[in-house]
């Protein structure tokens, strides 16, 4: 079976061509030019220089395909029609490529964002919960979506949707979430928004793997939505002390009230327009992290046989490993 990862040099992308490429799989990677490949080259992994944008470089690189892991998207941006350009239009481009394909599965990695947060603390969100996104971001990955399922009822293309929540791990992204949380915290700065019992829930990145890998290798499934995430959900204090527990330090009492944080939110917009920076807090972050964001991960469970292999604990303590590293290598740079 030959295998294509869009995506292949980002946090996930990584995690899932390292896999493939220890079961043995053939695999083949769409990287932009300025991509770092270093790693995909020295294990001989085939490369196809291109852009979402630039549908001659797609067809070339769906030719011969089997599988295609869409893992490629905008997900930390400072314009907004950037994720509807990627994430959607670049979508477009990559499912209209495999008509002229012979693709026995597409697996496009979505986004819990697609749904907005939970209208009640006490209910999971499932793969029939209506969707209310409520940032540029979750807005492009549901129309991404309808674009997906589309093609599947209009062209009958094998596909299935994953959706993750926040993922963690080793090598996560400098831009997310989990990253500020790793650096806030270990530097004592870290304060939560609101009372910090909201429920989150999260996915180590061994066990989105393990998902998406699933969903390419089943035969059967096609047309589906599915959440992958951990075992079950975790509220934000829970989550800053398991962090603060393997940094070996200790977290600061003192909470940001929800009010507290709409002005500072308000007050970094003009110092990000004017200098080209995503801010670290918003109006749209604000709301994401005082809300409830769970999933359920039954019918993954289910039908796909999915489970999470690795427990929360031990994947805080990977992550945090990591970081201890990724922080010691920092600060001896020159």
């Amino acid at each position: 079976m030959r295998t294509l990862v869009t995506g292949a040099t980002g946090f996930i992308g990584r995690h899932l061509v390292n896999t493939l490429y220890e079961k043995g799989s053939k695999i083949r990677c769409l990287v932009r030019g300025n991509s770092h490949v270093e790693h995909l080259k020295r294990e001989g992994i085939e490369l196809i220089y291109g852009d979402l944008s630039d549908k001659d470089t797609l067809q070339g690189a769906v030719k011969g395909i089997d599988i295609i892991y869409h893992l490629a998207g905008e997900v930390y941006s400072t314009k907004s029609n950037n994720y509807y350009h990627v994430n959607v239009i670049g979508a477009k481009n990559i499912l209209e490529s495999c008509l002229s394909e012979k693709i026995k599965k597409f697996v496009y990695l979505s986004s819990t964002s697609v749904t907005g947060p939970n209208p009640s603390r006490d209910i999971l969100l499932n793969e029939k919960s209506p969707c209310h996104p409520i940032t540029p971001y979750g807005e492009s990955k549901y129309e991404a979506e309808r674009l997906v399922l589309k093609f599947y009822e209009d062209h009958k293309l094998p596909v299935v949707i994953i959706r993750p929540p926040i993922v963690y791990g080793p090598g996560v992204s400098h831009s997310s979430r989990v990253f500020m949380f790793l650096r806030l915290i270990q530097k004592g700065l870290f304060r939560t928004i609101g009372d910090g019992n909201n429920l989150i829930s999260l996915c180590y990145i061994d066990n989105l793997i393990h998902g998406i890998m699933l969903a390419g290798e089943n035969k059967v499934v096609v047309g589906e939505i599915y959440y992958i995430a951990d075992e079950r959900p975790y509220t934000i204090n829970e989550i800053a002390q398991a962090i603060a527990k393997e940094e070996g330090v200790k977290l600061s009492g003192s909470h940001i009230p929800i009010w507290l944080a709409n002005i500072l939110a308000v007050t970094l917009v003009i110092p990000a327009k004017l200098f080209g920076f995503v801010s670290p807090l918003s109006r749209n972050t604000v709301r994401e992290v005082r809300s409830n964001w769970t999933c359920d991960i039954s019918k993954a469970q289910r039908e796909l046989g999915y489970r999470a292999i690795i427990r929360f604990e031990e994947g805080v303590k990977k992550t945090v490993e990591w970081y201890r590293e990724y922080h010691k290598t920092e600060n001896n740079r020159p």
